[in-house]
């Protein structure tokens, strides 16, 4: 799921730049593109959605996709080695106008070194959904736990979807009540949610 937001900073409108989901947020990949623009090509075909759904979840998002080429220039091994970590997750793909597309990347990088690989050029082709407006993961902030000791624990927790956004019949949880004492079945539901989370980050989705 698209955690952008349009906020300032790297949640803000871009043109022609590449972020990936490091489990928290979206966070832009360390490199120049330095490919001429081409703008992402669409295909039209049924399968696509099996093949995103099975690796970033991206569900009913529609049946035609798009393919892109993207040539980056990593600066540093650091740098490369960052982003090589997260190579499988969602990526988020702003092209020369600003149209937003999110998706994987498919087969194996094309890698290149320089300057006694100090530096990395590196090419990668992905799939992607053609995004028409911005998303949230936590939609909502809690309105309560401004200024608490813990508020920073508490937002990481509610991004990586581990704390209840919203109740039983949808509508939005305002309150966390960051003081109050933890029940025997909201540690029950918070240990459970925390299973699935390490269980998909071992399986790399």
């Amino acid at each position: 799921m698209s955690q952008q937001s349009m906020n300032s900073g790297p949640d803000s409108v871009y043109r022609k730049r590449l972020f990936y989901d490091n489990g928290i947020r979206f966070k832009e990949v360390k490199a120049r593109l330095i490919q001429e623009y081409k703008p992402p090509t669409p295909v039209m075909k049924t399968n696509v959605n099996t093949v995103l759904q099975g690796a970033s979840g991206l569900v009913g998002q529609g049946t035609s996709h798009y393919t892109a080429t993207v040539s980056m220039l990593f600066y540093s091994k650091e740098d490369y080695a960052c982003w090589l970590h997260f190579i499988g997750a969602e990526h988020k793909y702003y092209d020369e106008k600003g149209a937003i597309f999110v998706g994987l990347i498919s087969g194996e990088p094309a890698v290149q070194t320089a300057e006694q690989e100090t530096k990395y050029m590196v090419s990668i082709n992905l799939i992607l959904i053609r995004k028409q407006e911005f998303e949230f993961r936590k939609k909502a902030p809690f309105l309560d736990t401004s200024g608490h000791w813990a508020e920073k624990y508490i937002d990481e927790m509610q991004q990586r979807g581990l704390l209840s956004t919203y109740d039983t019949d949808g509508q939005e949880i305002q309150l966390f009540r960051p003081d109050s004492i933890l029940t025997r079945a909201e540690g029950t539901a918070l240990l459970t949610r925390a299973y699935r989370y390490i269980d998909r980050l071992l399986r790399g989705y």
